[in-house]
C-alpha cells in the first residue's frame, strides 16, 4: 500500500489531505506495538517551489502494546504532530571542497554535491509524486516508548512463581517485619553462638 500524491494536483494554495491507513499497511514489529483498527491522517500539503514540497498534519489512532514489567497487553491513543518535507533529488556534482593540508598547504578535492543534499528527515519527490506512507510509518515508531508500561506504579510479577502482582500479592512473598536494628543484631548473634544466648538476652534486661 502507499499514500502516492501527485503534486500537480496540489493547488497553490494547499491541498487537504484526508487518508485512512490500515494496520497492515505500516508493518510494525512487536516491540512497537499493533493498531487497533485504522490510522488516521489529516493535514495539508503545500508546494515550495518547483523542488520541493510540505506536509503538516496530525496522525491518530489506537495502538496496543506489551508492558515490560507485567507482560500484560494494554491500549494507548496515539496522537502524533506530522511535519515533514519532500525534495526532488539533486543530480550528483563535482564540486571542489578546499580543505588546508599541514604539509601541503591549501588544496582542494573533488565532492559530489548531493552528500551536502542528504537529510534523514526528508522524503523522495519521484517524477512528480510523493508517497505520505513512508514518513507516517516513521513518525508512529518514533513514538514507541523505550519502556512500554501499563502503568507507572505496574508491580511486575514475581520472580519466584511468575504470578502477576497487580493481581495481588503471591505466596512468595514473605511479609516484613519491624524489628529495630538492635533486635535484629542480638538476633543474629544468638543464632550464631547459642551458648550467649542467655547472656545476650540478660544484658538486654
Amino acid at each position: 500500500m502507499s499514500i502516492t500524491i501527485n503534486l500537480l494536483d496540489v493547488p497553490p494554495t494547499g491541498l487537504q489531505i484526508h487518508q485512512e491507513v490500515e494496520p497492515s499497511a505500516l508493518s510494525l514489529s512487536h516491540d512497537e506495538g499493533t493498531l487497533i483498527g485504522n490510522l488516521s491522517c489529516h493535514g495539508n500539503l503545500f508546494l515550495i517551489g518547483e523542488r520541493a514540497a510540505h506536509f503538516q498534519g496530525k496522525i491518530s489512532g489506537k495502538v496496543s502494546r506489551e508492558c515490560v514489567r507485567c507482560l500484560d497487553q494494554f491500549e494507548e491513543d496515539l496522537s502524533l504532530s506530522c511535519e515533514v518535507e519532500f525534495k526532488k533529488p539533486v543530480k550528483a556534482v563535482n564540486v571542489i571542497v578546499p580543505h588546508r593540508d599541514k604539509e601541503k598547504g591549501v588544496k582542494g578535492h573533488a565532492k559530489s554535491a548531493d552528500e551536502h543534499a542528504t537529510d534523514e528527515d526528508v522524503y523522495p519527490i519521484v517524477g512528480n509524486d510523493i508517497d505520505l506512507l513512508p514518513a507516517i510509518r516513521e513518525q508512529v515508531i518514533l513514538a514507541t516508548p523505550l519502556q512500554s508500561l501499563c502503568n507507572e506504579n505496574c508491580l511486575g510479577l514475581c520472580q519466584k512463581c511468575g504470578g502477576n502482582l497487580n493481581e495481588g500479592m503471591c505466596g512468595c512473598c514473605t511479609p516484613v517485619t519491624s524489628s529495630s536494628p538492635v533486635e535484629n543484631f542480638q538476633e543474629t548473634i544468638a543464632k550464631k553462638n547459642p551458648s550467649k544466648r542467655s547472656s545476650v538476652s540478660r544484658r538486654g534486661s
